[in-house]
C-alpha cells in the first residue's frame, strides 16, 4: 500500500506541464482503484473476523434508562444448554459413536453384507449388535438431553417484574428479557441477566448481598451497592424510565466474573463532575441470587450467551483412563490375530482364483473377535461404581462427577494436594499477637482487655497520642515552649508509641478493616457475613477483646468498645482485598474528632514494604517466628492524616476513578502513595485447625505407595510446621531447603547436592527457586526427575498457575497417573490439570468441588475413596474387560476350526439369532455379574495399604495377561470343537447344538473359576441364564435338533464340557497353592517387595 502510494506520488510529479503524459496518468489510476480494492477488500476480511469472533473488539454499551440502546440488536436471554437438535440428534450422535475403532468396524462389517458375494450369514447378524449397542447410546444421549431441555425451560419461562413507560410493572418471561430493559428481582429469586443495580429497598445502606455459589462456586455472600443516583431518584418517588437522559455506559461482553468497567451518566453531555463510575460492587451477574429482604431494580447489560454466566460454562475436557487406552490398544492387536487368523484358514486352503474375496470373508466369519458389547460393558460398569461411592455411608456427601474414570482411582501414582481447607479445616483460632513492645499469646487475652478497658477510659478516642500530635492545643504548645516533660513533649522525644495506644489501635483496626456486615437471619439471630472465613475470625477474635461491631453499611460503621461507649466512623473510602494486592485498606474519619484514620492489613510479603523502614527488620523477625510455629499470618497497619492530607490524596484518587479507560490503573498507583510509611500496630498469628484423621490418612496413603506433594501459598516456616504435623515427614526424614534462589547455576548446585540422599528428604522449595528451575529446559527436566524421587516435595508460596503447570510437568516426566485435591478457585487448575481431579466441599466454596471428577466432604474420605472404591473399581474392570474379550474370541476360535474341518467352507456355523443371543442373554448377567467380585473385604483393604501397591505395576491387564486370555480361548474353542467332532462323529447334523451347549456352560464355570470369591448373587444369575437356554432350546427348534436329546447325550455334552473346563481351574488352584498371589501373601502376612 505504501510503496504504491509513493509510485503515484512520483509519477505525477515527474509528469511535465507542456508533455502529453496520458500513459503515465492512466498508470497512476490504475494504481489509484487498486488502493480502493484492497480497502475494500481488508473492510471485508475485517467484518469477516468480527462476525466470527475476531478483529477489532465490540464496542462500549450506551444504555439508556428509557430502554434506547447504542448499539440496536443484542444477543436474546433464552438459554439453551441442550447438545443437540431435534433434526440433527441422529447424525451428530452417530458421528461421534463412529469416532471408536469398534463401532467404525463393525459398520463396515455390516455395510459389505449388502454385496452379494460379501455375505456370509443373515443380515440381522451383523446388524443387530451394531443396532443395539447405538440404540442404548441414542437413548441415554436423549434422556440426558431432555433433562437439558426440561431446566432451560424451567429458567426460560420464569415469570419477572419489567418497570414500564408509566412507571407501573408488568410481568416478563425470563427469555423475553432485552438489554436495556429495568427489571425488579425479589428475594430468593434468580438474577434473569447480568445487570447494574439502580436501586435497593435497603435504602439506609444502599447495599445488597447476593448469593454467587451457582457462578462461581463461593458460599459466602458477596456486598452490592446501587449507583448513588438512581437510589436518590427514585426512593423520593421518581421514575427511573423519566430519566431520558440518563444513560449507562458500560464494556463489551467479557468472560472476567471478577472485573466490570462502566459509568453512569447523568445527562448526554457526558459531564465528568457528576459521571459515577461503575465497577464490580455495582453489578448482579446472571445466576447468582439475590439474598438480602425487599426487591431490587436492576438495569439489564448483557443477555444470554453475553452474560458473565455463560461465557464461563464451557464444556470440561474429557479425560480417558489408562484402561481405556489399554483396551484400545488390546483392540488393535485382536483385530492384526483376526487378520492373521483369516489368513491362516485362506493359506491352508492355496491361494485360489478371488482368494482376496475369502479372505474378507473369513474376516466377517471371525468378526465376534472384536467385542462390540466391551464399551457397554465398561460404561454400565463404571456407572455401578459411582454409585456405589455416591451411597457409601462411611464416606457421605461424595459425589461421582465424572463416571467414565472411576477405575483411574486404582491407578494412582502421585497425589498433589493444596493446604489450606485442604489438609487444614480452614477455621482459624488465634494464638499469638505480636507488636512493637511483646507477644501475646491466649493466655494473655485478659492482659490485652485490661489495656484496652484503661484506654477507653483514659481517652475518648483511638489514636488520641497521634490526634494530640497533629492538632496539638495550646497546652501542649505552651508545654513545648517550656521545654517541660509534659505528655506531647514526651510523646514527640519517643520514637516507639505507647503500648495501651496502639493495643488500642490494633483491635479498632481490626474491628473497622474488614469486609464484615452484622445480619440477621430469619430467626432474628445476629450473624457476620463476609467473602473470606477470616475475616470473620478474626472479627469475632477482637469481639473476645470488647469491641463488637454493631453496625456497617456503606456510609459508616460503629462499633461498641470495652466500655460500652459507641464510636462512629464515617468510611470516606474502602479498598477490598484480592488475590492480586494480597492486602486489604480503608480510610475512616471519626466522627467525633474528626480524625481521619487509613488502615491497612495484609500478608506480610507486600506489607513489609509499606510500613516505615525502621520498623521492617522487627516486622519481618515476627512474622517468621510465628511461620515457624505453623501460624498464618497478618500484618496490621496504620497512617494518621490532616484533612489537607487527605483532601489533596482524594481529589488526585477521584480524578484517577473518573478516568474511564485507565481508572483501575490510575487508581492503583495513587492509592500506592497512600500506603507509605505506615506505623506497624503489630502481627496476628491464627493456627489452621488440621482435617480429621489427616495424619492417618496420609500414612494409608503413602502405605499404598502414593507420593504426596503439598502445593501452598503459605510461607517456608509455615509449610515446614505443617509436614511434622499432618505426617507428611517422617522422623527420619531431613528437611532439604531451597528457597530464595534467584541463580541458575545456584540453584543447579542445590539439585546435584539433594539428589544424593533425594530417597530419604522432605523436599521444601519456594515458587521464585521453583521459577528459576523452570527457566531452563534442561534444568526443569533435571528437577522434576530428582524431586520426583523424593517421598514429599512441599512448594511453598506456589501461585494457581504454578499449581496447574507442575501438575502437567510431573505427568509428563513421569507418565504416571497424577492425582490433585483441593478445596478453593485457585485450586481448580491443577484439578482440571490431573488425571483424577478430587474437590472438597470446603469453607472457601464449591468452586475446586464442581471442578473435580470426585467431590468429597474432608480429606480423610481419601482413604476410603482410592484404597477401596479405587482399587476395586480397577480390578473389576481390568477381569470384565478381559472375560469380555475371551467370550468374542472363543466363539470365533471354534469358527475357524470349523472351517479348517469342514473343507475352508466361508459359513457361518451358528445363525444370527445364537449370535445375538450368545453375547446378550446367554451370557450378559453371568459375565456383568463380575462386577460384584471381591478379593478381600472393606477393612482388610484399609488395614493393609500395600494391597494398593500391587495395582501400580499394572498387572492385572497388561500384555501378559492379555495372551494368558487368548492362549485360554484357543485351548477352549478349539478342545470343544475337536472334541465333539472326535464324539459325535455320526451326529454331524448336531454339531451346531452340542458346541453351543457346551459353550454356553464353559463360559458359565469361567466365571466361577476366574473372580476371586463366588457369591449367591453369581450363582443366580448362573442359574438364571442356563434355565433361559434350556427354554429356549425346546422354545426354538428350529435352531436346535432335540430329536436327539437323551441321557447319553448329556453326559457326553458335560463330559465334553468338564474336560475343557477342568484343567484350567485345576492348574489354577494348584499354581496358586504354590505361588498364591500378591493380596494373599500380604494378607497372611508374608513380606511383600
Amino acid at each position: 500500500m505504501k510503496k504504491q502510494r509513493e509510485k503515484i506520488g512520483h509519477l505525477l510529479k515527474m509528469t511535465p506541464e507542456n508533455h502529453s503524459c496520458w500513459l503515465q496518468r492512466k498508470i497512476a489510476k490504475v494504481c489509484r482503484r487498486k488502493i480502493i480494492i484492497e480497502k475494500e477488500k481488508k473492510g471485508c476480511y475485517r467484518r469477516l473476523l468480527q462476525c466470527i469472533g475476531f478483529g477489532k473488539s465490540k464496542p462500549d454499551r450506551h444504555l439508556n434508562l428509557n430502554g434506547q440502546t447504542i448499539p440496536k440488536r443484542f444477543a436474546n436471554n433464552k438459554i439453551r444448554n441442550q447438545k443437540y437438535y431435534v433434526l440433527t440428534f441422529v447424525p451428530v450422535v452417530l458421528i461421534n459413536q463412529f469416532k471408536f475403532f469398534f463401532n467404525l468396524f463393525f459398520l463396515l462389517i455390516a455395510v459389505s453384507q449388502f454385496v452379494p458375494f460379501l455375505r456370509v450369514g443373515f443380515l440381522f447378524t451383523y446388524i443387530a449388535p451394531l443396532a443395539f449397542v447405538l440404540l442404548i447410546t441414542m437413548m441415554k444421549e436423549a434422556y440426558d438431553d431432555f433433562q437439558r431441555y426440561r431446566r432451560d425451560k424451567e429458567i426460560n419461562e420464569k415469570q419477572y417484574e419489567k418497570l414500564q413507560g408509566d412507571g407501573q410493572f408488568g410481568f416478563i418471561k425470563s427469555e423475553k428479557i432485552k438489554v436495556g430493559d429495568i427489571v425488579k428481582v425479589n428475594q430468593n429469586e434468580r438474577i434473569p441477566a447480568d445487570m447494574v443495580l439502580l436501586y435497593t429497598t435497603k435504602h439506609e445502606s444502599s447495599n445488597i448481598f447476593i448469593r454467587t455459589d451457582q457462578l462461581d462456586g463461593e458460599t459466602d455472600w458477596k456486598l452490592r451497592k446501587s449507583i448513588t443516583f438512581t437510589q436518590e431518584f427514585h426512593h423520593h418517588g421518581g421514575n427511573l424510565i423519566q430519566l431520558c437522559e440518563a444513560k449507562v455506559i458500560s464494556e463489551p461482553p467479557s468472560a472476567l466474573i471478577y472485573n466490570f468497567k462502566g459509568k453512569f451518566c447523568r445527562d448526554q453531555d457526558n459531564d465528568t463532575d457528576s459521571d459515577e463510575r461503575l465497577t464490580l460492587e455495582n453489578t448482579l451477574w446472571s445466576n447468582t441470587v439475590l439474598a438480602s429482604s425487599g426487591y431490587i431494580l436492576g438495569l439489564v447489560i448483557y443477555t444470554g450467551n453475553e452474560t458473565r454466566a455463560q461465557m464461563n460454562s464451557k464444556n470440561p475436557n474429557s479425560k480417558v483412563g489408562l484402561l481405556d487406552l489399554e483396551l484400545n490398544f488390546l483392540s488393535k492387536l485382536l483385530f492384526v490375530l483376526m487378520v492373521l487368523l483369516a489368513l491362516t484358514i485362506v493359506i491352508s486352503d492355496g491361494f485360489h482364483a478371488n482368494w482376496y474375496i475369502y479372505l474378507f470373508r473369513f474376516v466377517l466369519l471371525l468378526s465376534s473377535i472384536i467385542p462390540i458389547s466391551l464399551r457397554v460393558n465398561l460404561d454400565m460398569a463404571k456407572i455401578y461404581y459411582s454409585w456405589g461411592i455416591a451411597k457409601d455411608v462411611e464416606i457421605k456427601g461424595t459425589i461421582p462427577r465424572n463416571s467414565t474414570i472411576p477405575e483411574e482411582l486404582g491407578r494412582i501414582q502421585y497425589l498433589l494436594s493444596d493446604k489450606t481447607g485442604t489438609l487444614t479445616k480452614n477455621e482459624m483460632d488465634f494464638k499469638k499477637l505480636a507488636t512493637e513492645f511483646s507477644t501475646f499469646t491466649v493466655d494473655d487475652l485478659d492482659d490485652i482487655r485490661n489495656i484496652i478497658e484503661k484506654n477507653c477510659h483514659d481517652e475518648d478516642s483511638p489514636a488520641k497520642d497521634l490526634y494530640r500530635a497533629l492538632y496539638p492545643t495550646e497546652e501542649d504548645l505552651d508545654l513545648t515552649k517550656t521545654g517541660s516533660k509534659g505528655k506531647s513533649n514526651t510523646m514527640r522525644r519517643k520514637k516507639r508509641r505507647d503500648l495501651n495506644y496502639s493495643i488500642r489501635d490494633l483491635a479498632t483496626a481490626l474491628a473497622i478493616c474488614h469486609n464484615v456486615t452484622p445480619v440477621h437471619n430469619n430467626e432474628g439471630e445476629r450473624e457476620l457475613q463476609a467473602s473470606s472465613p477470616d475475616e470473620v475470625a478474626l472479627v469475632k477474635f477482637v469481639e473476645s477483646l470488647g469491641y463488637s461491631l454493631e453496625r456497617r453499611d456503606q456510609k459508616e460503621i460503629i462499633i461498641k468498645n470495652k466500655i460500652g461507649v459507641m464510636e462512629e466512623f464515617e468510611i470516606l473510602e474502602c479498598f477490598p482485598f484480592s488475590s492480586d494486592t494480597k492486602r486489604m485498606g480503608i480510610v475512616v474519619k471519626y466522627k467525633k474528632n474528626g480524625l481521619i484514620l487509613f488502615f491497612c492489613k495484609g500478608a506480610e510479603v507486600v506489607m513489609k514494604d509499606k510500613v516505615k523502614p525502621q520498623q521492617r527488620s522487627d516486622l519481618l523477625e515476627k512474622c517468621e517466628i510465628l511461620a515457624m510455629e505453623g501460624l498464618r499470618t497478618l500484618v496490621i497497619g496504620q497512617k494518621v492524616l490532616s484533612i489537607d492530607e487527605y483532601e489533596t490524596w482524594t481529589n488526585r484518587y477521584r480524578k484517577a476513578l473518573n478516568d474511564y479507560d485507565r481508572g483501575d490503573y490510575l487508581a492503583a498507583k495513587v492509592r500506592d502513595e497512600l500506603e507509605t510509611n505506615l506505623d506497624c500496630l503489630g502481627v496476628t498469628g491464627v493456627e489452621d485447625k488440621l482435617q480429621d484423621d489427616v495424619e492417618k490418612t496420609i500414612g494409608s496413603l503413602r502405605g499404598a505407595g502414593i507420593q504426596i506433594w503439598m502445593l501452598t501459598g503459605d510461607k517456608v516456616e509455615t509449610a515446614t510446621c505443617i509436614s511434622i504435623s499432618t505426617g507428611l515427614k517422617s522422623r527420619s526424614q531431613p528437611h532439604f531447603f531451597m528457597k530464595e534462589i534467584d541463580n541458575l547455576n545456584e540453584a543447579e548446585f542445590r539439585l546435584k547436592e539433594l539428589e544424593r540422599n533425594v530417597e530419604n528428604s522432605c523436599f521444601m522449595i519456594d515458587g521464585n527457586t521453583l521459577d528459576v528451575c523452570m527457566s531452563n529446559k534442561n534444568t526443569e527436566e533435571t528437577f522434576f526427575e530428582i524431586a520426583c524421587k523424593a517421598p514429599v516435595v512441599c512448594v511453598c508460596r506456589c501461585s494457581p498457575t504454578q499449581k496447574a503447570i507442575i501438575t502437567r510437568k510431573v505427568r509428563k516426566y513421569t507418565g504416571k497417573r497424577v492425582a490433585c485435591v483441593g478445596d478453593g478457585g485457585n485450586d481448580v487448575g491443577m484439578i482440571l490439570e490431573s488425571n483424577v481431579g478430587i474437590g472438597i466441599v470446603g469453607k472457601e466454596g464449591k468452586q475446586a468441588s464442581l471442578a473435580g471428577d470426585f467431590s468429597i466432604n474432608q480429606f480423610s474420605f481419601l482413604t476410603r475413596l482410592i484404597l477401596w472404591h479405587g482399587r476395586l473399581s480397577y480390578k473389576r474392570s481390568a477381569l470384565l474387560s478381559q472375560f469380555v474379550i475371551h467370550r468374542g474370541l472363543i466363539i470365533s476360535v471354534m469358527q475357524a476350526v470349523f472351517s479348517l474341518v469342514f473343507y475352508h467352507v466361508s459359513i457361518p456355523i451358528y445363525n444370527g439369532f445364537l449370535m445375538l443371543g450368545y453375547s446378550t442373554v446367554y451370557t450378559s448377567l453371568p459375565v456383568f455379574s463380575i462386577v460384584l467380585d471381591k478379593d478381600t473385604g472393606v477393612q482388610q483393604a484399609l488395614d493393609y495399604p500395600p494391597l494398593y501397591k500391587t495395582l501400580q505395576k499394572g498387572r492385572s491387564l497388561s500384555f501378559k495377561t492379555f495372551l494368558i486370555w487368548v492362549w485360554k480361548s484357543i485351548f477352549q474353542g478349539g478342545f470343544i470343537m475337536f472334541c465333539c467332532i472326535a464324539l459325535f462323529n455320526d451326529s454331524f447334523a448336531n454339531l451346531v447344538t452340542i458346541t453351543f451347549s457346551s459353550l454356553i456352560i464353559v463360559e458359565l464355570l469361567n466365571v466361577y473359576s476366574f473372580v476371586n470369591r463366588f457369591n449367591w448373587k453369581m450363582g443366580v444369575a448362573s442359574l438364571l441364564t442356563l434355565l433361559i437356554y434350556i427354554i429356549t432350546i425346546y422354545s426354538f427348534r428350529g435352531y436346535f435338533d432335540t430329536s436327539y436329546i437323551n441321557g447319553t447325550f448329556l453326559w457326553k455334552i458335560f463330559a465334553l464340557t468338564f474336560a475343557s473346563w477342568l484343567p484350567l481351574h485345576a492348574y489354577k488352584v494348584i499354581y496358586e497353592c504354590f505361588d498364591p498371589p500378591e493380596q494373599k501373601k500380604i494378607l497372611s502376612g508374608k513380606s511383600y517387595r
